[in-house]
């Protein structure tokens, strides 16, 4: 699909999506009082899409370096939970050299350098390991500077290769395409688990995720894949349906990273922004992990 057509398809297919989801939870609230149990959490997360996809969409289909900054935005609140639960907020010069090299990463996609972009981890490992120099002092910099890497690289690096997705010819649709599977995967797992789940995919990290929901959702992303392979038309029906089974795995493993972090520290959420869904990176998790692999077997086709 053209860049030129993409913006109508992508506002088209959002409203279309959502009056899906719409009937779904309305089935799945019907479910739950005829369960006996109260279906009101269920309906505040469905509202609170209405909240978090006018932001994104909307710069996605009509304007580049827009959406591209709202990435950035996602990165860096993302990495300011991070710090937050993990302790390493309480080092504030450590903090805001993260948030600097954080939107370093997004430098080269602003001024269009893609081979610079993928040297961003070697310069944030580097500059990070002479921290402990400079200061002079040992004393806990090993978990202060690994900690920094892991955010840096995990929000800033991973989930930046969504805003080189928009930079792609038919960048639009691709990173449409990207954001609604990995939305997919999260809503239809939960409400699959909801339904029909009995068995703990991994009881210590996610004892609420199930085996069921996550096989049903990762079966449903497929199909939605399958129907919305028009998006990109250098891949046929069935590599749109591997991709979409790649972000349905991906998803699941980029969710429960954040899951086994957040039990490491002892908290059910990374934040509060989003009533119904917790922290920004509770809701950024499935993404993390697939924007990258996603970039590149797009970029090679």
């Amino acid at each position: 699909m053209t860049d030129a057509r993409a913006p109508h398809h992508v506002l088209f297919l959002t409203a279309a999506t959502m009056a899906l989801f719409g009937a779904v939870v309305l089935a799945a609230c019907v479910v739950a009082r005829w369960r006996g149990r109260s279906p009101r959490s269920l309906v505040a997360k469905y509202l609170a899409w209405f909240v978090i996809i006018p932001p994104v969409v909307l710069p996605l289909a009509y304007s580049r370096p827009a959406f591209q900054a709202v990435v950035l935005l996602l990165s860096l609140q993302c990495l300011r939970e991070f710090g937050r639960v993990t302790g390493l907020w309480a080092d504030r010069g450590v903090m805001r050299l993260c948030y600097l090299l954080t939107a370093g990463m997004y430098v080269p996609i602003f001024a269009g350098w893609p081979g610079l972009h993928q040297a961003g981890p070697l310069v944030a490992l580097g500059v990070l390991l002479i921290v402990p120099i400079v200061r002079g002092r040992y004393e806990q910099m090993l978990q202060k500077v690994s900690l920094s890497v892991l955010g840096v690289l995990y929000f800033g690096w991973f989930l930046s290769h969504l805003a080189c997705v928009r930079s792609l010819e038919g960048g639009i649709a691709a990173a449409f395409f990207l954001m609604v599977l990995a939305a997919c995967n999260d809503a239809l797992g939960y409400l699959w688990g909801t339904w029909l789940g009995r068995r703990p995919l991994s009881p210590r990290i996610s004892p609420h995720k199930t085996v069921e929901g996550a096989v049903l959702a990762a079966a449903s992303v497929i199909a939605v894949g399958y129907l919305l392979r028009g998006l990109l038309p250098e891949a046929d029906g069935a590599q749109a349906m591997l991709l979409a089974a790649m972000v349905a795995v991906l998803a699941v493993l980029g969710d429960l990273v954040i899951s086994f972090i957040k039990r490491d520290v002892g908290v059910k959420d990374m934040g509060r922004a989003i009533p119904g869904h917790g922290g920004v990176l509770d809701r950024c998790d499935s993404l993390i992990l697939a924007a990258p692999v996603f970039f590149h077997v797009v970029r090679s086709l």
